[in-house]
């Protein structure tokens, strides 16, 4: 599993949700499988969980993510990372 990590800041986190929940099928097109968001205020951070690089860099890539990115009321360029996971364990 390949886990994209996203950072960013948003004017206003109601619009945010409302257009990154539109995103969804865009999202599962390109193979994701699950998602988590953290908040602190409007800084939000995304884990999206991918089967492989391949299909994060096929989803970094679709011009409909910039169409979502200038709805969704993005402050500034988003940070992203691409991490595989290499332990999984649950407490």
């Amino acid at each position: 599993m390949t886990t994209l990590i996203t950072r960013h800041r948003v004017e206003n986190f109601e619009t945010w949700r409302t257009a990154f929940a539109a995103h969804r099928t865009n999202r599962r097109t390109h193979g994701a499988t699950a998602h988590r968001i953290y908040r602190t205020g409007n800084d939000i951070t995304v884990l999206t969980d991918f089967p492989t690089p391949a299909a994060v860099e096929a989803f970094l890539t679709d011009p409909a993510l910039r169409a979502i990115i200038a709805r969704a009321g993005f402050i500034g360029t988003p940070t992203t990372e691409i991490c595989d996971l290499v332990d999984d364990e649950n407490y």
